[in-house]
């Protein structure tokens, strides 16, 4: 989706620098709501926050079908109690990271994903982009989200666990 289309208020806002929210879906259907940075590239439609592997966010967008069978992917490890506390079908070590498929200069392939939102409002001005999330691990697509977030909003700290969710923008709400 080429989001340049919606104007320049709307591209303006998304280059400000504001917090936002990323919401994903727990097991049991309730909203998982999380401060973010996030990021814009208009012409392609994608959208990307920069976090760790180990994180909450990425564990639901992982478990929520965000897998691409034409990349290489790890399996997951085995399941229990004990590596899976929450029931999200994913093992505590997250070794369930999915290669996008594409290189840093277009929206990597994808088969399903992970319903997401990210928002982010300034008074009456807001914007929220709803879409299907993957988790990227690639150093190119990890540098790549690093450099877009360091020119938004300042040089991330150096995270050998940061990986990226990558969210291909599917609809546009808001007052922009």
């Amino acid at each position: 989706m080429d989001l340049r289309g919606r104007g320049p208020a709307f591209l303006e806002f998304w280059r400000e620098r504001h917090l936002c929210s990323l919401t994903t879906v727990r097991p049991d259907g309730t909203a998982h709501v999380v401060p973010v940075g996030v990021t814009l590239e208009p012409a392609v439609g994608l959208a990307r926050v920069i976090t760790m592997r180990g994180s909450r966010k990425v564990a639901l967008v992982a478990a929520r079908g965000a897998f691409d069978p034409t990349g290489p992917s790890a399996e997951p490890g085995p399941r229990s109690a004990e590596t899976d506390p929450e029931g999200i079908g994913i093992d505590s070590e997250l070794s369930v990271i999915v290669n996008g498929g594409a290189g840093v200069d277009g929206p990597p392939r994808r088969r399903g994903g992970a319903r997401v939102a990210v928002c982010q409002i300034d008074g009456g001005r807001w914007s929220t982009l709803e879409g299907l999330a993957v988790v990227r691990d690639e150093p190119a697509a990890v540098a790549e989200a690093e450099r877009r977030y360091a020119e938004r909003y300042r040089t991330p700290r150096v995270n050998p666990q940061r990986v990226v969710l990558e969210i291909s923008v599917t609809r546009v709400l808001g007052t922009l």
